[in-house]
Protein backbone atom coordinates (compact mmCIF):
# COMPACT_ATOMS: atom_id res chain seq x y z
CA UNK A 1 0.00 0.00 0.00
CA UNK A 2 1.65 3.24 -0.84
CA UNK A 3 1.71 6.21 1.78
CA UNK A 4 -1.07 8.55 1.89
CA UNK A 5 -0.26 11.80 0.28
CA UNK A 6 -2.10 14.69 -0.10
CA UNK A 7 -3.51 15.49 -3.86
CA UNK A 8 -6.64 15.37 -6.27
CA UNK A 9 -7.50 12.00 -5.46
CA UNK A 10 -9.74 12.67 -2.62
CA UNK A 11 -6.28 12.45 -0.22
CA UNK A 12 -6.73 14.36 2.75
CA UNK A 13 -4.41 16.77 4.24
CA UNK A 14 -4.63 15.04 7.47
CA UNK A 15 -3.74 12.54 5.51
CA UNK A 16 -0.95 13.40 4.51
CA UNK A 17 1.00 13.40 7.47
CA UNK A 18 1.05 9.76 8.44
CA UNK A 19 1.69 6.86 6.26
CA UNK A 20 0.13 3.72 6.81
CA UNK A 21 1.75 0.73 6.28
CA UNK A 22 0.99 -2.30 4.30
CA UNK A 23 0.71 -4.83 7.75
CA UNK A 24 -1.20 -2.03 9.14
CA UNK A 25 -4.18 -2.16 5.92
CA UNK A 26 -3.89 -5.83 6.02
CA UNK A 27 -4.72 -5.91 9.39
CA UNK A 28 -7.78 -3.51 9.30
CA UNK A 29 -8.92 -5.71 6.11
CA UNK A 30 -9.20 -8.97 7.60
CA UNK A 31 -10.86 -7.47 11.22
CA UNK A 32 -13.52 -6.14 8.59
CA UNK A 33 -13.25 -8.83 6.80
CA UNK A 34 -14.00 -11.25 10.12
CA UNK A 35 -16.67 -8.81 11.40
CA UNK A 36 -18.99 -9.61 8.52
CA UNK A 37 -19.10 -12.49 5.94
CA UNK A 38 -20.58 -10.90 3.76
CA UNK A 39 -17.87 -8.71 3.02
CA UNK A 40 -15.03 -10.00 0.32
CA UNK A 41 -11.15 -9.14 0.83
CA UNK A 42 -11.83 -6.22 -1.84
CA UNK A 43 -14.66 -5.00 -0.58
CA UNK A 44 -13.27 -5.06 3.24
CA UNK A 45 -10.13 -3.36 1.28
CA UNK A 46 -13.02 -0.28 -0.30
CA UNK A 47 -13.63 0.46 3.39
CA UNK A 48 -10.64 0.02 5.01
CA UNK A 49 -8.95 2.38 2.12
CA UNK A 50 -11.27 4.94 2.34
CA UNK A 51 -11.06 5.02 6.42
CA UNK A 52 -7.04 5.25 6.28
CA UNK A 53 -7.77 8.01 3.57
CA UNK A 54 -5.70 5.59 0.68
CA UNK A 55 -8.39 6.07 -1.67
CA UNK A 56 -12.14 7.62 -1.90
CA UNK A 57 -12.40 7.04 -5.77
CA UNK A 58 -12.64 3.61 -7.49
CA UNK A 59 -9.26 4.63 -9.86
CA UNK A 60 -7.33 5.45 -6.97
CA UNK A 61 -8.27 2.46 -4.99
CA UNK A 62 -7.64 0.17 -8.68
CA UNK A 63 -4.44 1.89 -9.38
CA UNK A 64 -2.89 1.76 -5.79
CA UNK A 65 -3.90 -1.93 -4.98
CA UNK A 66 -3.31 -2.96 -8.54
CA UNK A 67 -6.78 -4.51 -8.80
CA UNK A 68 -8.39 -4.36 -12.25
CA UNK A 69 -11.24 -1.40 -12.15
CA UNK A 70 -14.04 -3.60 -12.76
CA UNK A 71 -13.53 -5.62 -10.48
CA UNK A 72 -13.39 -2.11 -8.28
CA UNK A 73 -16.62 -0.75 -9.52
CA UNK A 74 -18.48 -4.49 -8.97
CA UNK A 75 -17.28 -4.45 -5.54
CA UNK A 76 -18.98 -0.68 -5.19
CA UNK A 77 -21.98 -1.90 -6.62
CA UNK A 78 -22.42 -4.42 -4.11
CA UNK A 79 -21.51 -2.95 -0.88
CA UNK A 80 -23.25 0.66 -1.66
CA UNK A 81 -26.89 1.61 -0.86
CA UNK A 82 -29.06 2.80 1.07
CA UNK A 83 -28.60 -0.32 3.76
CA UNK A 84 -25.15 -0.66 2.29
CA UNK A 85 -21.80 0.18 3.87
CA UNK A 86 -20.92 2.71 0.93
CA UNK A 87 -22.59 5.37 -0.42
CA UNK A 88 -21.88 6.98 -4.39
CA UNK A 89 -21.12 10.41 -3.93
CA UNK A 90 -19.69 10.86 -7.27
CA UNK A 91 -19.67 9.78 -11.17
CA UNK A 92 -17.28 10.17 -13.97
CA UNK A 93 -19.26 8.84 -16.87
CA UNK A 94 -16.33 9.32 -19.38
CA UNK A 95 -13.88 7.40 -17.08
CA UNK A 96 -16.32 5.51 -14.92
CA UNK A 97 -14.54 6.70 -12.00
CA UNK A 98 -16.76 6.35 -8.46
CA UNK A 99 -16.29 8.54 -5.79
CA UNK A 100 -17.35 6.98 -2.57
CA UNK A 101 -17.99 7.71 0.68
CA UNK A 102 -18.24 5.73 3.77
CA UNK A 103 -22.46 4.85 5.32
CA UNK A 104 -22.63 5.54 8.64
CA UNK A 105 -22.72 1.28 9.09
CA UNK A 106 -19.16 1.27 6.90
CA UNK A 107 -17.78 4.32 9.92
CA UNK A 108 -19.15 2.12 12.67
CA UNK A 109 -17.52 -1.01 11.39
CA UNK A 110 -13.99 0.76 10.12
CA UNK A 111 -13.76 2.18 13.14
CA UNK A 112 -14.21 -0.99 15.02
CA UNK A 113 -11.47 -2.56 13.14
CA UNK A 114 -9.46 0.22 12.82
CA UNK A 115 -9.22 0.19 16.96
Amino acid sequence: VPPRRGHKSGMTSAAASDEVSEDRFLQIVEAICASDSSLTPVSSALLAAHHLGIAKDSRTFSRNLGIAHALVLREISAIAGEDGFLSIVGRNERTHRIEFALTDKGKRLADLAGS
